[in-house]
């Protein structure tokens, strides 16, 4: 469901991001994951996003164009769709984009053919942020696992069928 403001439009919109989105995305993962978690560049931006389904929420409130203000990517594990890089610009955090993201991705892999073997959902998560991924129905499986020298632990959510596309 799309966040909205007074005048009842769609003030948020989780959609599959445009070559330019991509780069803003990009741009926002390096500011977060690097600069301010100091995960290393090279870790960061990597092979995999040249496979990956990239998503985006934007901010439509803008004159000229959308901002976006947060991303995931999808991969395609043997044994479930996997989010990475999740991430929402630090301040657009609190006001609840990183669940309408999330929603928006669960509904995307529930909907695209191309996802359709999967029953579930995966992500690593970092351990600090776990309770934000069980506040959206995730649940840690397994062992903390060292990733970058961060530790992490698997959660995982079955893939339900939504009746909101997105784009």
């Amino acid at each position: 469901m799309p966040a909205t403001d007074n005048q009842q439009q769609p003030r948020y919109k989780v959609h599959v991001a445009s070559d330019d989105e991509f780069k803003q995305a990009l741009r926002i993962r390096v500011h977060v994951f690097v600069e301010i978690q100091k995960f290393p560049l090279d870790e960061e931006v990597d092979e995999l996003d040249k496979t990956a389904t990239h998503l985006v929420i934007t901010d439509a409130r803008r004159e000229v164009a959308a901002q976006v203000v947060g991303t995931l990517r999808i991969l395609k594990s043997p044994e479930a769709a996997k989010f990475g890089r999740v991430v929402i610009l630090p301040e657009y955090q609190g006001q609840g984009l990183g669940k309408l993201l999330m929603q928006g991705a669960e509904q995307y892999v529930a909907e695209c053919s191309e996802y359709g073997k999967y029953k579930c959902t995966k992500l690593g998560s970092q351990w600090d942020k776990r309770g934000f991924y069980e506040s959206c129905g995730y649940e840690a499986r397994g062992d903390v696992y060292d990733d970058t020298g961060c530790p992490h632990i698997w959660m995982y959510k079955p893939i339900v069928c939504n009746t909101n596309a997105v784009e």
